[in-house]
């Protein structure tokens, strides 16, 4: 599912009214409200869920982005609205900006996987300075929704018959986040992660080097493990979407792919349950 799919253009605004988070809440309900997939779901109800989630821990993610969202019993579909502040809101972020730029979402409890996809998506977009630069500079909402059609846009994948192991080694922390947003939106939420450190990180538990603590902690690296199956059809465009986030994986420090054909397996992997 793509977020295009769950936005309607009435459910668009480049000029936010509110001036405070409970407000900025009421009109994004009232936004969500004017998708047709929501239109015999009470105002009240929408509200309840997004503020609901919200005293869970606060959805506004930081650079000035906020995804309110929520479950709601009885709707066939993913919903979401966009909206843009021009003056900003105070919203009690992770990083105490206030908040100029709302994707708010609400989903069916059954259709959770869909959901976290799609929640993933837009953190993604939001971190897009192309998008960004949208809604800032778009006067119209038809030109928003364009803006996410062509962000979506991805060539077809081949599907084959062959199935590799892929291998991401990740070290730089700062793109952590962005990964496994990554892997969540393309439906991988079952990748493993492993915490990987070079062998200098354990030198010291030896003791004949114990004395070399300091020694062996300067400088030490850290970095992440991502493991998964997949098409082989599917890793070239896989990557490229790595390297969107990441850089090019050619320049030195950003990170290592390979894979591994997979010539036999027996039995089945067990699939996350959302």
């Amino acid at each position: 599912m793509k977020l295009l799919d769950t936005l309607e253009l009435d459910s668009i605004e480049l000029s936010l009214r509110s001036r405070t988070k409970d407000e900025l809440f009421e009109e994004m309900a009232r936004l969500l409200k004017l998708n047709s997939s929501l239109s015999s779901i009470e105002e009240s109800t929408v509200l309840k869920a997004l503020v609901e989630r919200e005293k869970t821990a606060t959805t506004g993610v930081g650079k000035e982005v906020a995804i309110p969202h929520g479950k709601i019993m009885g709707i066939s579909r993913v919903c979401s609205a966009v909206g843009v502040s021009k003056r900003g809101i105070e919203y009690g972020s992770v990083d105490g900006l206030p908040v100029r730029y709302v994707v708010a979402m609400v989903a069916p409890p059954e259709q959770s996987q869909d959901y976290l996809r799609i929640l993933a998506k837009v953190a993604r977009l939001l971190s897009d300075p192309s998008f960004i630069e949208t809604l800032v500079t778009a006067a119209s909402a038809q030109e928003v929704r364009d803006h996410v059609a062509r962000l979506e846009s991805v060539g077809q994948v081949t599907a084959t018959e062959d199935r590799v192991l892929l291998l991401f080694e990740l070290k730089d922390p700062d793109y952590f986040d962005q990964v496994v947003e990554y892997f969540t939106e393309i439906g991988e939420i079952s990748a493993t992660v492993l915490d990987a450190r070079n062998v200098r990180a354990f030198l010291t538990k030896v003791p004949l080097f114990a004395d070399f603590a300091r020694v062996f902690t300067e400088g030490q690296e850290f970095g992440h493990l991502f493991m998964v199956v997949m098409d082989k059809g599917a890793v070239e465009q896989f990557v490229s979407g790595l390297e969107d986030i990441v850089g090019e994986l050619d320049e030195e420090g950003r990170g290592l792919v390979l894979t591994i054909d997979v010539a036999w397996t027996r039995g089945l992997a067990a699939r996350a349950k959302l």
